[in-house]
């Protein structure tokens, strides 16, 4: 007779990523983060989480917190379930995101493992007694964050993306993947024919592209680097002026970690019915702001606990938007 054993979607996680399963038998032996009080800002989701458990099978203390709205409440009591503090619940409002970030400082960590520079801008805000070491930063969007408070940091702080192996396996791959799944989920439209323009082409840019051209979409890229662009239009893509992208798309998103890179002076070139993504960190990429403070919008309408935010445009033309950042 079988006995039936129902485990979480979190073990399941942790049982497929086969290369922290061996860092956590590794780390259990050498404990290398012994004695070291570890504090984090990164997405609380099943991957993070078999993440943070490693580290914890290596010694170290975790203190952790979430970034805006994708903090998943199943992964804080995984977490807290196995000993780890949790500091996070799932908002979008950045005042009980900071409050949450200080309450990781206030065990004044020796390493921070930060996503979007927002541990270490705050750690300069309110310095603590003692030395932090350093830590790492994900994103390309923390390290543009970071980069002008380097000599005022003066500690190493690794920065993730820069990586060659995160900018190919991760950012080419798995956020083109996962913006693309993202599109369907939140909007149930296909992409066979749709005319999507896509805004940036780094790795992560050509994740995307690539994505929406293997479902069958007519795909433009536009980037302010010449050279990018360039290996665009050998890469197959089209590569228009930057106007004609946008004016013809059915489909824009934005991946470049700058803020402003669409905003409400873009309005009068954007077809009707168009769907606008934010794929980088910081939902600051598109000015949504801006757009809906716009003299030509006339109405708002929100769909899906306000996933997906529509703009009436005073000629009738309707712009759609999809939530957050990536």
């Amino acid at each position: 007779m079988q006995v039936r054993s129902d485990g979480t979607r979190i073990e399941w996680i942790q049982q497929n990523c086969q290369l922290l399963s061996s860092l956590f038998r590794e780390y259990e032996r050498t404990l290398p983060f012994r004695g070291k009080r570890i504090g984090t800002c990164i997405h609380l989701e099943p991957k993070t989480a078999a993440l943070l458990m490693t580290l914890k099978s290596g010694g170290a203390e975790i203190i952790a917190s979430g970034n805006l709205n994708s903090t998943q409440p199943e992964t804080v009591s995984h977490l807290r379930k196995h000993g780890i503090e949790v500091h996070a619940k799932q908002t979008t409002d950045p005042e009980q995101h900071t409050a949450s970030l200080r309450r990781v400082l206030e065990a004044r960590p020796d390493l921070l493992l930060d996503n979007g520079g927002d541990l270490f801008t705050l750690f300069l805000d309110e310095p603590y007694d003692g030395r932090l070491l350093g830590g790492t930063e994900e994103t390309t969007s923390g390290r543009n964050r970071l980069l002008p408070m380097r000599n005022r940091l003066d500690m190493p702080i690794f920065v993730i993306n820069d990586s060659p192996i995160k900018q190919f396996a991760e950012n080419r791959h798995a956020v083109g993947q996962s913006v693309f799944e993202s599109f369907m989920r939140l909007t149930n439209c296909s992409t066979n024919g749709k005319r999507v323009t896509v805004m940036g082409y780094g790795p992560c840019g050509e994740g995307v592209a690539g994505a929406f051209r293997n479902a069958f979409s007519v795909v433009c890229v536009t980037d302010p680097d010449p050279v990018k662009l360039l290996a665009a239009h050998l890469d197959g893509f089209l590569t228009p002026h930057r106007d004609e992208a946008l004016g013809t798309a059915d489909i824009i998103v934005t991946v470049t970690g700058a803020k402003d890179v669409l905003t409400a002076r873009d309005l009068p070139l954007l077809s009707n019915g168009v769907t606008l993504i934010n794929a980088g960190h910081f939902p600051v990429e598109i000015d949504v702001t801006g757009l809906r403070s716009s003299a030509t919008v006339v109405g708002t309408c929100t769909y899906g606990s306000e996933a997906i935010e529509s703009l009436t445009l005073v000629d009738g033309r309707c712009i759609h938007i999809l939530a957050g950042g990536h």
